[in-house]
């Protein structure tokens, strides 16, 4: 029996998970949850919109605190959202605050680097998705910010891999997160340096590499650390798959021969567990994107907005003093009309943090969709379009791989929706079954637990998940299938 500690951070949220493994026992416990979000930058350069990272760091010590109050802990790993880094000088000081990827400082080097490299170089070196927030296009846009980040930084870590250096003083970069880079090589698994000289960027600040599950810790605590927190200073801190998908991934109790999987959150990630990347046109072209997974898997997946949405509806809700719970919210989009108005939950009107209501409404005003007026309605919409979305993207990934799924298995924050759940088996006609609500924090623990017994097999560890959590099961409602296609017609216009 082992104890391990999750740090498992969402763009929404942060928690410290205690996440206990042996012979037939998966159980998880939350130490600390907190809230998460990004706020207004100052004095950063051309970076208006940053993470507060102290604040977070000190919820995670906080974690770590209560972690140290029931004994000692095997091991600590962390995961976080992607594509996110920071810049740290020869001390590991922050050169600049940690930009968000949804700051709008990227869209000019997207533009520049995919006009001057060509996106079939690009999608032929890494395999990723074109997304203006990836890391390759922030980096460009550091390359010709006037706080001239660069003069200070000696590395860039990933966010896991700073918080890392901050426990333990390691700087080293975890190749699942290190994929989402869009400038790590899809066939080597190593940087490729082309790429990120091309965006202006020193190669210098490229920080080694390691894997996932590795029987080698990043390090121990700090003193200081271990003082703080009343944890050992041997407690040893595992690089796991610190990209939170692969994490999700990890715990999602699939069969890759013939389920797809959708880790369900702030985004919604559609996808297939694949021996090798998918290189093609067409992938390239559907905008697919190959991240790297762990014990050396590929993750053939589209990224949906999925829960972000609905996230952003009930801040304003509680805003305007409508405060309620997903389920009660749930319950409200169960008694309006299905499918009355669907928006494509990936256009750039709903990207940014803000009025959802209002920008749901003029959206489906500007499509000719029925304006959603009530909170319900406006949940409604929400939901249908991310499962007409996810099915979109699931025949999509499906057909690029030539897979024939039977199954299609929903983790983390989705997996508790109900009606979300159905409406996915509906709009693919699949059987949809659901995996563990924290699936981040478990693949998480999964990943530490491989290395210290010296698994390495993704099959062992989802017999894990399989044996000791419970699983709904949604079967399709075919009589819906006639509005579900016109529905997703209108939605593709």
């Amino acid at each position: 029996m082992r104890r391990h500690i999750a740090i498992d951070l969402g763009a929404s949220s942060g928690r410290v998970m205690e996440v206990t493994v042996g012979e037939g026992t998966l159980a998880v416990r939350e130490l600390h949850r907190f809230a998460n979000a990004p706020v207004a930058a100052r004095h950063a350069g051309d970076v208006t919109l940053c993470w507060p990272f102290e604040r977070i760091f000190e919820s995670i010590l906080e974690g770590l605190r209560r972690a140290a109050e029931d004994g000692p802990v095997d091991a600590i790993g962390i995961d976080s959202w992607a594509v996110d880094y920071a810049l740290v000088d020869d001390e590991g000081e922050l050169v600049r605050p940690i930009a968000a990827y949804r700051d709008p400082r990227t869209q000019a080097p997207f533009a520049r680097l995919r006009a001057e490299l060509g996106d079939a170089a690009i999608y032929g070196a890494t395999g990723i998705a074109f997304q203006p927030f990836n890391t390759l296009y922030q980096l460009a846009a550091d390359a010709v910010d006037p706080m001239r980040p660069f003069e200070r930084a000696q590395r860039m870590l990933m966010l896991p891999d700073y918080i890392a250096m901050r426990l333990t003083g390691s700087m080293a970069c975890e190749r699942t997160n290190a994929s989402s880079t869009q400038f790590l090589d899809a066939r080597t698994r190593d940087w490729n340096r082309e790429l990120v000289r091309a965006a202006g960027v020193p190669v210098r600040i490229l920080p080694e590499l390691v894997d996932a599950a590795s029987s080698e810790p990043l390090g121990t605590l700090l003193p200081d650390i271990a003082d703080e927190t009343g944890l050992s200073a041997d407690t040893p801190v595992l690089a796991v798959g610190t990209h939170d998908t692969a994490s999700a991934v990890l715990a999602a109790p699939i069969d890759p021969r013939h389920d797809l999987y959708v880790s369900s959150g702030t985004w919604s990630l559609v996808g297939a567990e694949l021996s090798k990347p998918v290189l093609t046109d067409a992938a390239r072209v559907a905008n697919l994107t190959n991240e790297a997974g762990v014990f050396g898997t590929t993750r053939f997946l589209r990224n949906v907005a999925g829960l972000w949405l609905v996230q952003q509806l009930d801040a304003a809700f509680a805003a305007a003093g409508r405060a309620r719970t997903w389920t009660e919210l749930a319950a409200l989009a169960s008694e309006v009309e299905p499918l009355r108005s669907v928006v494509d939950p990936d256009d750039p009107s709903l990207f940014a943090p803000g009025d959802m209501p209002r920008h749901i409404a003029e959206l489906c005003r500007a499509r000719g969709e029925p304006v959603p007026e009530t909170d319900g309605e406006l949940v409604r919409c929400a939901l249908d379009s991310i499962a007409l979305a996810t099915a979109r993207a699931t025949r999509m990934v499906a057909e690029t791989a030539s897979l024939a799924p039977k199954r299609l298995v929903i983790v983390g924050g989705g997996a508790a929706n109900a009606l979300l759940d159905q409406l996915v088996a509906d709009a693919t006609g699949l059987v949809v079954e659901t995996g563990p609500l924290e699936a981040t924090a478990i693949g998480n623990a999964l990943a530490q637990h491989a290395a210290l017994e010296g698994v390495s097999e993704a099959r062992t560890l989802r017999g894990l998940v399989r044996d000791a959590l419970a699983a709904q099961r949604f079967e399709p409602d075919f009589s819906n299938a006639a509005r579900m296609r016109d529905a997703a017609i209108r939605l593709s216009r």
